[in-house]
């Protein structure tokens, strides 16, 4: 009998390495076939496949054999066969990420935008979606730049929405933070915002295009601290994790 190879991780579980995998479907279906049923006689409790495209004429053996899906990407789709029926499969991401800056210069001028593809006119906050493995601090001051050409600096944390049945019918949590201007000539990003200016803030407050939900967040942060950036000894390095923290003063 001929087998895949693969590692073991810490709960009962194989993960198979795709680059033992054969490209012939048929003799494909008999390795793995041998393979799980030494998966078995071990008392694993679960198996892992992950298939990039090249290998994608190989799913449907695996849904053969019992794998089902359990999420996809761009690059390749991640299978699982449950071995034992209350084996644990830890669930796929759920949540998009955002964030927003607010942004108020020395002349008490807020920092908003008219979004190119909206359908309703209103003001808003410059920022958007965090990149994989972006910390939120580094993605806010991203995005105000890329949106507005205006260079920021991270102060503060706010406040945050969770909101559920988002994009795919995921969730979404969107963080405002506080930035301090370090420019002020403003250059938009034209593909997907129509104006970008300096508004006072009371009257960006009091404006009729200006959505409960901005003014509600633009208020809370003007008038509270939030939270700052911190770091905790020996819990790892800084590129790995952000941590926020209420001030104790």
């Amino acid at each position: 009998m001929n087998f895949l190879t693969y590692e073991l991780n810490p709960f009962g579980g194989a993960v198979l390495d795709e680059n033992s995998f054969p490209e012939d479907p048929a003799y494909f279906n008999k390795v793995l076939g041998d393979t799980i049923t030494d998966f078995r006689t071990q008392g694993l409790q679960l198996v892992w496949m992950y298939l990039p495209l090249k290998l994608s004429p190989l799913i449907h053996t695996a849904v053969s054999q019992g794998f089902i899906y359990h999420h996809a990407n761009e690059e390749g789709l991640q299978l699982i066969l449950k071995l034992q029926p209350d084996a644990f499969v830890p669930g796929y991401a759920t949540h998009y990420l955002g964030a927003g800056g607010v942004l108020i210069d020395e002349q008490n001028r807020i920092l908003v935008i008219q979004e190119k593809h909206h359908t309703r006119r209103h003001y808003k906050l410059p920022g958007g979606a965090l990149e994989p493995g972006e910390h939120i601090a580094d993605a806010v001051v991203r995005e105000v730049l890329e949106e507005t050409g205006i260079k920021s600096e991270f102060i503060s944390l706010n406040c945050f929405r969770h909101w559920h049945g988002y994009r795919y019918g995921m969730s979404d949590i969107y963080f405002v933070c506080r930035l301090k201007p370090l420019s002020s000539e403003i250059t938009i990003e034209t593909s997907e915002i129509s104006e970008a200016h300096w508004m006072p803030l009371e009257e960006y407050l009091n404006h009729p295009d200006t959505h409960p939900f901005n003014r509600k967040i633009v208020t809370t942060t003007v008038n509270t601290p939030g939270l700052s950036l911190d770091q905790i000894e020996d819990y790892g390095t800084p590129e790995s994790h952000e941590m926020f923290f209420a001030s104790l003063d």
